[in-house]
């Protein structure tokens, strides 16, 4: 990296941890201040933990408005100070100048990709866990991080799962009183359905292991096993097992999980931002592979806009460029203003295409806003003197 480049991303690199850092303060003390009262009975350790976990949940608008406040600022103060004429003089063209800049949206970009894919969703799970954590105790015995009643269908292998308790974080499920583990399922539609009940499942080596339990009155509880017999399928014979492992069950937590996020938001409009990563949507696809169409276009379209939503700092990059690189008579405040005008602009139009289109051509609902207004920008740099 050369001399140039290090000088400009240390006058941007200031003002971004400033804005990014004020924004961050002022949307926590607003959410705490209109929430006070669903953190009623926490102490001050676990309000900081939850804003930490859940902390991504506010990257996708505050990142890229700190990004374009801050290089509006830095770039306009090279201009006042005629810095940029300077350079351009030298023989360095404007895209050439502009390289680290755009640099940092590409890398920024990477990094709201990441937070969504990785952070984002397990952060808002626990988020939840802790805000709602004494009633998720006291509705479930086992502890708050369980969910209880799960309903899973696996399409792709005819299989049905019911779930009185379930751990997303380690993969653990249970019995609850005298309500079983049930899972389901049939080879073909000639054959009567094959049905296991069990106290206790675990996830482990990439598989189901399932386990005996210990009763209330101390004694065993087995699996039950309910198998038709081959050769005679009118025949149910009923095994009794300690242990059992079906390394054909393929099903696992992370699309349970999946499952349970996705499937109540299919009445939701198509263009609101869900709290799933690609890899659940993904995941979802496999085991639905008969969905009806229009779960199909929620679907298309929501993961589209996942796929274009991080490249929004890149295009704001874009944006702010030429409106506060040109330096001369012109006002400072109305670049600035021209810029955050048209940013703003780009954010509607981002948002009404999902919601007029994102159904019906998700590809381009999700990549007409970025290519249109990456565009221009990128037109008008070229035109900067």
């Amino acid at each position: 990296m050369r001399l140039l480049d290090r000088y400009l991303i240390r006058e941007w690199l200031v003002p971004f941890i400033i804005c990014l850092s004020g924004f961050m303060i002022l949307w926590i003390a607003f959410d705490l201040i209109n929430g006070l009262d669903e953190f009623a009975g926490l102490g001050a350790a676990e309000i900081a933990r939850f804003y930490w976990v859940t902390l991504p949940g506010h990257f996708f608008v505050v990142v890229p408005v700190a990004l374009l406040l801050s290089l509006m600022y830095a770039i306009n103060q090279h201009s006042r100070h005629h810095e940029f004429i300077a350079i351009r003089n030298a023989g360095v063209g404007m895209f050439r100048m502009s390289a680290p800049y755009l640099l940092v949206g590409v890398l920024l970009s990477a990094g709201l990709y990441w937070s969504n894919e990785n952070w984002l969703p397990n952060g808002l799970r626990e988020g939840e866990i802790i805000k709602g954590g004494q009633a998720a105790g006291e509705e479930n015995p086992l502890g708050r991080r369980w969910i209880a009643d799960v309903k899973f269908r696996n399409d792709h292998a005819n299989r049905s799962w019911q779930i009185p308790a379930f751990n997303p974080a380690t993969g653990e499920m249970r019995g609850v009183g005298k309500n079983p583990i049930i899972i389901s399922w049939k080879w073909d539609d000639d054959q009567p359905k094959r049905e296991i009940m069990t106290p206790i499942a675990l996830w482990e080596d990439d598989g189901w292991t399932f386990l005996k339990a210990k009763g209330i009155d101390g004694n065993d509880i087995p699996i039950k096993d309910y198998a038709p017999t081959e050769g005679f399928p009118e025949a149910h014979a009923i095994t009794w097992r300690e242990t059992l492992r079906l390394e054909e069950f393929d099903e696992t937590p992370a699309q349970i999980e999946g499952e349970l996020k996705i499937a109540p938001l299919f009445d939701k409009r198509a263009h609101k931002r869900w709290s799933v990563s690609l890899a659940e949507i993904d995941g979802y696809r496999r085991i639905h592979p008969a969905i009806s169409p229009e779960k199909k276009a929620i679907l298309n379209a929501q993961y589209q806009a996942r796929l274009a939503e991080p490249l929004t700092c890149f295009i704001v990059v874009l944006i702010a460029i030429p409106f506060a690189a040109p330096a001369g008579r012109r006002n400072a405040a109305v670049g600035v203003a021209a810029g955050i005008i048209v940013c703003l602009a780009f954010f509607m139009v981002q948002q009404f295409a999902m919601a007029v289109g994102g159904q019906l051509s998700p590809h381009l609902a999700a990549w007409t806003p970025h290519a249109l207004f990456g565009g221009l920008s990128a037109w008008q740099i070229s035109r900067v003197r």
